[in-house]
């Protein structure tokens, strides 16, 4: 399974990186007309996919472990930093259609449902896909290491209303953290944090 899923997202990881990594400032274009928090909304998203398999089945006993883990813990992070009520609802990869859109000067494929899933939702739903996590180990040379361990969390995401076919917000979001051993599930939580925190930023979701 997990070889599948870095196949089916591979493409766009490296995009992500690229980006992330080169511009500064925020990675986000949010309509400046949007104003009104909308009295709920609506979380889409897919299964996260990670090339670390073996801290998975550490720290989740497999991928079932992990899929669901993820799914309640941005449910729980985003309640934190949104007081808006929501739901979260995990889609296949097919029921988001991926479009070109700028983010300040860099084109990047941002995501948007597809056709077929727009009939089963109303209202302003947020969309994150794709969700990677990956892990970074430190430069080493001779038996000398330099820096920490850091996992990684990169996500593209958009916020749409459903009934007015209109693009609220799109762009890209990351969290990151170091660690000196082995990873625990604390890590993976922080990284859903900080993404869950920038996905509601400088938005009506966050007021």
């Amino acid at each position: 399974m997990g070889g599948k899923m870095m196949k089916k997202g591979g493409w766009l990881i490296v995009s992500l990186a690229v980006v992330l990594a080169g511009c500064s400032g925020p990675h986000r274009v949010v309509d400046p007309n949007w104003r009104t928090p909308p009295s709920s909304f609506t979380v889409v998203t897919t299964e996260p996919f990670t090339s670390n398999e073996g801290d998975v089945l550490d720290d989740f006993g497999g991928q079932e472990g992990f899929r669901q883990w993820f799914a309640a813990y941005l449910d729980s992070s985003l309640s934190i930093s949104s007081p808006l009520p929501h739901s979260v609802r995990v889609v296949e990869d097919r029921s988001i259609a991926m479009e070109p859109m700028y983010v300040g000067n860099v084109l990047v494929k941002e995501p948007l449902l597809a056709n077929a899933n727009r009939d089963s939702l109303s209202g302003v739903v947020l969309i994150v896909h794709p969700v990677h996590f990956r892990r970074e180990m430190p430069s080493c040379s001779g038996g000398t290491c330099i820096g920490d361990k850091r996992l990684y969390l990169q996500v593209a995401y958009s916020v749409v209303s459903v009934e007015d076919h209109k693009i609220l917000v799109h762009g890209l979001a990351n969290g990151s953290v170091s660690f000196h051993f082995a990873m625990t599930r604390s890590d993976w939580e922080k990284v859903v944090q900080q993404v869950s925190w920038r996905l509601v930023d400088g938005t009506p979701l966050k007021n």
